[in-house]
């Protein structure tokens, strides 16, 4: 299936710890300091399903991987396609949009944990940003970041994190001939040097 790729999208992944959020609300800033309007914006949303992902997340119930791997479908649908603030909707007024994860950690994640090819499924009418940046950072790293900040989600163990880096790695594969950008970004470095890489990929 060839899927279309939406220009001026643009999607961090990595594992839990490896500087997503800090990275991407980075690029907003020097995009908009080069004049270019940019949007910070995040899966799981801050819409109602996401709003329970997050509440599953947090250890609050215990369900079924596939149940998540449905929830975080239904939350990307509502991201991309939700009326007015959606990331379409976004992309059409003409702003950058800049996502903090997208299917793709689905594919690692729930596709580690449930079915994979039923996980592609679930994903696969979704369109492509123009530019995935992966930070890669090693497990034991980002474990020790994660403890850093707090309690931990129910990713947030050594053990799941080096599965989810290996299914990355056949997530990272499979997107290599799509005609999206991959850019694959050390990001065992420091903040301002995995900026640097990011900012040389993509606006520099």
């Amino acid at each position: 299936m060839v899927r279309r790729i939406i220009p001026r999208f643009i999607a961090f992944e990595g594992l839990d710890g490896s500087g997503t959020t800090t990275q991407a609300k980075r690029l907003v800033e020097r995009l908009e300091q080069a004049g270019t309007a940019a949007v910070y914006t995040y899966e799981p949303s801050a819409f109602l399903p996401g709003a329970t992902i997050r509440r599953l997340l947090a250890r609050e119930e215990p369900v079924h991987p596939t149940t998540m791997a449905f929830l975080y479908a239904a939350d990307r649908n509502e991201h991309l396609f939700r009326d007015k603030t959606g990331v379409v909707a976004l992309l059409e007024r003409g702003k950058s949009v800049v996502t903090d994860r997208y299917l793709f950690s689905s594919l690692a994640y729930q596709g580690s944990e449930a079915d994979r090819e039923f996980v592609r499924t679930l994903n696969e009418r979704f369109p492509l940003p123009e530019h995935l940046v992966y930070l890669d950072v090693d497990p034991d790293t980002a474990i020790r970041r994660t403890v850093q900040r707090g309690e931990a989600d129910i990713y947030e163990n050594l053990n799941v994190q080096r599965r989810v880096a290996a299914a990355y790695e056949a997530v990272l594969d499979e997107f290599s001939g799509s005609g999206m950008a991959v850019h694959r970004i050390d990001g065992n470095a420091g903040q301002d040097e995995v900026f640097a890489s990011i900012w040389r990929a993509i606006g520099g």
